[in-house]
């Protein structure tokens, strides 16, 4: 028979081990409902939303905005792993492209490395304004018609059109692969690339230079040989045809200008008849430079221009292949012609 004291320890035995058990499962629900706070809301989702991070916002603030876009599950999880991390003062502003499938500790370690939303557009060497702003519509940023009502007057510090410029932005839009900020206007995408163009442009090349040549006349030049001149390896003896010609007071005779000039390719390319097209583009009519760039030049072509090489050509012809053909006499530059024509795929 068990005597009624052993049976009151086992009563109390009994109950606190009901208790701890109680205890233990209620902590390790407890421990789970946090541990999912710091998981993605949905790890299946591929949306992608932004969230402006402004200059001083404070952990709270921003988890606030995170939590009400439905990117992390709670905003105490976010605050508390911020302030571990120590960055709860410390998270770098901008535009974040951020997802619901994202652990909360790597929205962190974005926002503390400034990992902002960016779209990244590629300009080529030698394109026009009207090709550069026709790619930055086609990635989201700005609208033709902001485009054009941009294009009709420089952006502050760009020099002053001369008359007959068709596009006052030509030739100062430097060509590189961009990562615009999200968001970014037509006029700050415009103005980045410009700003871009003054520091390694106009503070670099040209600052550096000993050239007598003006900046819209060394930027024309440039534009110019881009246009003419498919190998950067013959750029340097292309810019010595023109600035040859020009100091021979011979027109520049540039195919590429009467292109410009004309705004689109005519059907099948030029003819002869295109040559006698009225424009101040018209080098065939106008001796000297014409009156802007005809495209954005890359750095090369602009070194190029800027050192012609100490050749004494006047003439080249193109061939299919993109390869030049020089010469310094009006006999010898017929000759090569007529290879050109006799040998299409030279």
């Amino acid at each position: 028979m068990i005597s009624p004291s052993v049976g009151r320890q086992q009563w109390y035995r009994n109950k606190w081990v009901g208790i701890g058990a109680v205890i233990l499962a209620a902590a390790l629900c407890v421990l789970l409902y946090v541990s999912s706070r710091f998981q993605p809301v949905s790890s299946k989702s591929a949306s992608i939303r932004y969230i402006d991070v402004r200059p001083g916002q404070s952990a709270e603030m921003v988890a606030k905005t995170l939590h009400q876009h439905h990117i992390i599950r709670s905003a105490w999880a976010f605050v508390m792993l911020s302030r571990y991390e120590g960055l709860a003062t410390h998270l770098t502003a901008g535009v974040y492209g951020l997802s619901p499938r994202q652990s909360l500790r790597s929205i962190i370690t974005q926002m503390r490395k400034g990992h902002v939303a960016v779209t990244k557009v590629t300009i080529p060497e030698g394109y026009t304004v009207r090709q550069i702003t026709a790619r930055l519509v086609a990635a989201h940023i700005g609208t033709s018609a902001q485009y054009r009502q941009l294009e009709q007057s420089p952006l502050p510090g760009m020099p002053k059109p001369a008359p007959g410029v068709r596009d006052p932005l030509e030739g100062y839009l430097y060509p590189a692969t961009y990562s615009f900020p999200h968001g970014i206007s037509a006029k700050g995408a415009l103005t980045l690339m410009w700003d871009t163009f003054q520091s390694r442009v106009m503070q670099g090349l040209y600052g550096k230079s000993h050239t007598r040549m003006t900046l819209v006349q060394w930027v024309t030049l440039a534009s110019i040989v881009q246009a003419e001149c498919q190998k950067p390896s013959q750029s340097a003896d292309v810019a010595a045809v023109f600035m040859n010609r020009l100091t021979l007071h011979m027109p520049f005779q540039s195919d590429a200008t009467v292109r410009y000039a004309w705004g689109r390719l005519p059907p099948g390319g030029l003819v002869p008849a295109d040559l006698s097209l009225a424009s101040p583009y018209n080098t065939y009519l106008h001796k000297g430079f014409p009156p802007g760039p005809i495209d954005n030049p890359g750095t090369a072509t602009l070194e190029a221009a800027m050192h012609p090489a100490p050749v004494s050509y006047l003439y080249f012809v193109s061939l299919r292949s993109g390869r030049l053909l020089f010469s310094t006499t009006y006999q010898r530059h017929l000759a090569n012609i007529v290879y050109a024509k006799n040998h299409p795929n030279a």
